[in-house]
């Protein structure tokens, strides 16, 4: 594997996916969320690579939008692209700990009525158990079955300057599994063009939430953020209602500290009549760059294809 410095040298989509089949990844599992950059990185691979594309990877945390997982649905059936719907309840515990048996299943209400309802500290527990162990079984399962599989996804490198600092490796693995992003040197310029010329689509929900939808756990949800999916998405605040009443009577000590969903301590309880306000949210790592990025992207969404009139696309 090259060495640290080696991922500084500025490299194209196809030059990525060359190194990755280079060292023997053969299996391309896309893990698409409904959102621009991933939307792109989808069709790249099914275009560029269709021999060894093999379908699409979406984790259904169990916490987000009917709506974004239609989409998903609806969207991989157009293009014909393969899904495969990951799940935490599809992993169970492997051995006895202080904070569960083997066996257990994972879920976000299991999370919740064990710790309460996840903020900001406790988001790297809160990823791991929703969608990194579930990832983690799927990859597993496709190595025990002869392939050698990697994620690819849409991460890049310039998108925030807390990612441009944190984010160091287009190519890089936690044990067996692999991750691999073909667009991690690409500018938003290149991203928006890529967008409109081939007719990609992104979920619904960034019109109410201006987000996918796929995980609403609350670390980072923000005031009025509770009220946005009442008014927009009632089925997720109708989760997040019976979950908090449940955490009354059912839960540990430790959750009943935590016993409302957000960073503003939102409660379905106490909710208001009246939304205040609609605000985004993202991942603790990319909220103030997906908050500029869409504000851009919606505000030159009628201009975009003038303004790139003559552009040419780079590989």
């Amino acid at each position: 594997m090259e060495k640290m410095e080696d991922f500084e040298t500025e490299r194209t989509p196809d030059d990525i996916m060359k190194e990755a089949l280079d060292i023997g990844l053969k299996d391309f599992y896309v893990a698409y969320s409904g959102g621009k950059d991933s939307g792109i990185v989808l069709d790249y691979v099914a275009k560029e690579f269709p021999k060894y594309f093999r379908g699409v990877l979406f984790i259904n945390t169990g916490i987000g939008t009917d709506e974004t997982l239609n989409f998903i649905k609806e969207y991989c059936k157009e293009r014909k692209y393969p899904l495969h719907v990951v799940r935490p309840e599809d992993v169970k515990r492997v051995r006895k700990t202080k904070v569960g048996n083997p066996g257990e299943v994972y879920s976000y209400e299991k999370l919740v009525l064990r710790y309460g309802f996840p903020q900001q500290g406790f988001h790297t527990i809160t990823m791991r158990h929703l969608k990194y162990f579930p990832m983690r079984k799927f990859i597993k399962d496709r190595i025990k079955d002869g392939e050698k599989p990697c994620i690819v996804g849409g991460i890049r490198k310039n998108e925030s300057k807390r990612r441009k600092m944190k984010w160091k490796k287009y190519l890089y693995n936690d044990g067996k599994m692999w991750f691999v992003s073909p667009l991690f040197f690409k500018s938003n310029d290149w991203v928006y063009k890529y967008f409109i010329e081939n007719d990609i689509k992104r979920s619904p929900v960034y019109d109410t939430l201006h987000i996918s939808g796929d995980c609403l756990c609350g670390c980072f949800a923000q005031s009025g953020e509770l009220e946005a999916l009442r008014m927009f998405h009632p089925e997720v605040y109708e989760k997040i209602r019976k979950i908090e009443k449940k955490l009354q009577t059912c839960g540990t000590d430790k959750a009943k500290k935590n016993p409302t969903w957000g960073v503003f301590k939102q409660s379905t309880i106490k909710s208001n009549d009246e939304i205040e306000q609609l605000v985004c949210n993202e991942c603790f790592f990319d909220k103030d760059a997906v908050d500029e990025d869409n504000k851009r992207f919606d505000t030159e969404w009628d201009e975009i294809e003038e303004k790139f009139k003559g552009v040419k696309l780079p590989k």
